[in-house]
């Protein structure tokens, strides 16, 4: 769900400023109803919009998996002016990343218009597993890898791993896979320092259903039909729109 006013603007409609008071002078319905307040959030995807009784185009909804490189920032715009992702998927329709990698972590990140979707992936309560690989130097003793998947204490929340296993050794060195539910900021790279794992490389390779498996890097494509279908499934939101998937 997003503020009304900011669909306006991005719909072309009409500044925010100019939006705000659209919605101010009651010229703005959602779903049938007048809005005046500036608070109201719409679907943009699936809310039925009219100003001054036009009917607001609606989006196609897109869902797009990215397979994000290091240095670019994870939000839809930087005030000073550095690399974002959006820099990397320009399309149309207006689509915002769910959720954020750091800077220096590359991997999967889903980009869509679904705010249903968005919110759900996001929220603790759908329990979508997330896979990082760590690349470290060396391989970290056992007694340590017992103490991460005991769980360690971020900003006073006691966290334990779904999974901690060293997945294999390379030539650059080992490399741990991660698995977690939650979502804070730095929350992996966090739980390395906690028990002195130093982080050479951090990649996201899996979000609940969907995987970055064969995307390189900086690539992104549609989430096919049958992983949106597995995703919707797994969020509990019925089944894939076909008109939003190739």
């Amino acid at each position: 769900m997003e503020r009304l006013q900011r669909i306006l603007a991005a719909r072309g409609v009409a500044s925010r400023r100019a939006a705000e008071e659209l919605i101010t002078a009651g010229r703005v319905s959602v779903d049938g109803n007048v809005v005046t307040e500036l608070g109201t959030r719409a679907d943009p995807v699936r809310s039925t919009i009219r100003v001054d009784g036009k009917l607001l185009k609606t989006q196609r909804p897109r869902y797009i998996l990215l397979n994000k490189p290091r240095g670019y920032i994870t939000t839809t715009k930087d005030e000073r002016d550095r690399r974002t992702v959006m820099d990397l998927v320009q399309i149309p329709e207006r689509v915002y990343p769910v959720g954020r990698l750091d800077r220096d972590t590359e991997g999967l990140l889903l980009l869509t218009n679904d705010g249903d979707v968005a919110n759900r992936v996001m929220h603790p309560r759908y329990g979508l597993d997330k896979e990082y690989h760590v690349l470290t130097l060396s391989r970290p003793a056992d007694a340590v890898l017992q103490r991460l998947r005991n769980g360690v204490t971020i900003e006073g929340k006691r966290v334990v791993p779904e999974e901690v296993r060293i997945q294999r050794e390379t030539t650059e060195g080992l490399i741990l896979k991660v698995v977690v539910h939650e979502g804070m900021h730095h929350l992996v790279r966090r739980m390395m320092e906690e028990v002195g794992i130093p982080v050479e490389r951090l990649r996201r390779v899996r979000l609940g259903p969907l995987s970055v498996t064969g995307i390189q890097s900086g690539i992104w494509r549609e989430l096919t039909h049958g992983e949106l279908t597995t995703l919707l499934e797994a969020l509990r939101l019925g089944q894939a729109n076909e008109s939003g998937v190739d």
